[in-house]
């Protein structure tokens, strides 16, 4: 059996992935769904844009619980294929998140990174892109896996047939995550550390493989910074706390 390892840019991977990314056995997924499950209770009538939208299924999961309009980007064709099979009426992008989308300034309500920043090394460009299209008053929700992790080498990867195929992946640290939002214009307004035990429902069983209490994923929420203040004048962040 050949357990090698295959290197793909992020496109092709994610086109190679696409076909069965949804019913993968990944417990990121699963936690991330969770937590996007979350942001669902206050979206109604809302507008969201997702950076790194995959199949759709976060956007899915969103317009179930109400918003009013979703929009995507995703680099790869594959899965934004599976995204427009999902729901014709998605607003969709084939892009690189760290460039400009071609969408008016404020027009979100929401916008979303849901496991797609490992895959940038500079995180300043996609979150002030993100802040350019929120309303004042809108939010910007990170998911990603926990930096304990992510520092340690676990970063997106599948398995197909005998092959592991492997992507460009970039592990960030918190101050990487505080630094940037500092550098876009943002403020954050939460931050928390979500553990296997945590999450509900029937888990995988992937999800316990470092057992109950080591952090999984992080979750920030961001707002804009305030009024006038250039974006990339450093500010000091909110009360961050863990649990």
């Amino acid at each position: 059996m050949n357990d090698g390892h295959i290197h793909l840019p992020v496109a092709e991977a994610y086109d190679r992935w696409a076909p069965f990314y949804d019913s993968y056995d990944n417990p990121m997924v699963f936690g991330a769904s969770q937590l996007v499950g979350f942001l669902s209770k206050a979206i109604e009538a809302k507008v969201v844009v997702e950076f790194g939208c995959g199949t759709g299924r976060n956007l899915a999961r969103l317009k179930q619980d109400g918003a009013e309009r979703l929009i995507g980007c995703d680099v790869s064709p594959g899965m934004l294929e599976k995204a427009r099979a999902r729901d014709p009426a998605f607003i969709l992008f084939q892009q690189d998140m760290t460039q400009p989308l071609p969408l008016a300034d404020g027009v979100a309500d929401l916008a979303l990174f849901s496991l797609s920043l490992e895959h940038v090394a500079e995180l300043v460009s996609p979150l002030r892109e993100a802040r350019r299209l929120i309303k004042a008053t809108g939010a910007i929700a990170v998911i990603e896996i926990h930096p304990f992790l992510s520092l340690g080498d676990v970063s997106a990867h599948f398995r197909d047939g005998d092959a592991i195929v492997r992507m460009p992946t970039f592990p960030h640290r918190f101050s990487d995550y505080i630094n940037a939002a500092a550098q876009a214009g943002l403020a954050i307004a939460a931050c928390r550390e979500w553990r296997p035990r945590d999450f509900q429902g029937a888990p995988p069983e992937k999800l316990f493989k470092r057992g109950p209490d080591i952090p999984l994923l992080v979750a920030f929420t961001l707002t804009r910074g305030e009024d006038g203040q250039s974006p990339d004048a450093p500010r000091r962040p909110r009360e961050i706390q863990s649990r």
